[in-house]
Parts: C-alpha cells; sequence; structure tokens
C-alpha cells in the first residue's frame, strides 16, 4: 500500500509552456469514501482505492488491467456514481519533481489544474513561474474530480 501526498493549484496558463506527449484519460468514480475510482487509458483500466488520513495523506492502492474491452469499459461508465470527467495529462518535471498537469475536456474545458506529489508532509516547494501557487485548491472541494463529474467547470457562474 503506497502513501500519497499530493498538492494541487490552478495554472497561470499565460505562462505554461508548450505542452507535448499527454495522455487521454477518462476517469470516473464508483465509490466516494473510500474514494474508488477508475481510470480509462486507450484500452487500460486502472482501479485505484484511496483512503485520506487525518495529515491529508492518502493510503492507495491500485490494480490495472493493461486490455479490456469496450464492453468492461462502458460496463465502468454505466455504474460511475456521476458520468466521467475526461482530460489530458501532461506531465512536466521540475525542481526534482514531476508536475501532471491536467487539461479538462468537454463539460469541464477551460479549467487547467497542476497536481505534484511530495516526499512528506510540509515538504517545500519552489514553483515553476506557471503554477498559480497563489491558488492552491488542494482542499477546495469544488476542484476534486468526483466534484467535476457531478457539476461540472463550464456550469460555473464565478470562476
Amino acid at each position: 500500500m503506497a502513501l500519497e501526498i499530493e498538492r494541487k493549484f490552478l495554472v497561470k496558463q499565460e505562462n505554461l509552456p508548450e505542452l507535448h506527449g499527454g495522455q487521454y484519460i477518462i476517469q470516473g468514480y464508483l465509490l466516494e469514501v473510500p474514494s474508488i475510482r477508475y481510470r480509462l487509458l486507450g484500452d487500460s483500466i486502472k482501479i485505484t482505492v484511496k483512503e485520506l488520513r487525518p495529515d491529508g495523506s492518502r493510503q492507495e492502492i491500485e490494480t490495472f488491467n493493461p486490455s479490456s474491452t469496450q464492453e468492461e469499459q462502458d460496463a465502468l461508465k454505466r455504474i460511475s456514481l456521476a458520468p466521467p470527467i475526461e482530460k489530458i495529462r501532461y506531465e512536466l518535471p521540475y525542481g526534482g519533481l514531476i508536475w501532471e498537469v491536467d487539461v479538462y475536456q468537454m463539460e469541464n474545458r477551460g479549467l487547467i489544474t497542476v497536481d505534484v506529489e511530495i516526499p512528506e508532509v510540509g515538504y517545500f516547494l519552489t514553483f515553476p513561474k506557471w503554477v498559480n501557487w497563489e491558488r492552491d485548491i488542494t482542499h477546495d472541494s469544488a476542484y476534486f474530480n468526483i466534484n467535476l463529474a457531478r457539476r461540472p467547470y463550464t456550469t460555473w457562474q464565478i470562476r
């Protein structure tokens, strides 16, 4: 079981470098607590179980099916708590860490966020110029992917 400590921020789109080689992700949720999510990555399926801990870190268990059928993928979409979200993920190295930029698609188009996994709680981050460090959305539930599925970004009145 892995321990995940992650921070999430909005992006200064005007400072974002040109993005290449992203992976298209369709992501849905089967259970909210603990979080059980799936990601459709082409023909593969990754299922992740995450349990939130009091310090903000999460215990994480993942399983991977490298070759799923369309029937299996359709079944996951059908039993989801909400319609799945779609995003393209790009990985950008900076400061010895991998920053994952998510460019949301479909009902969440216009939203770009960045996640960074840190080695320990309280880790001091140095930020690339394209990260809006003043907009730490790690604990802002509106930006949780399950809530973006329920209430997409394009429906927000104030952004």
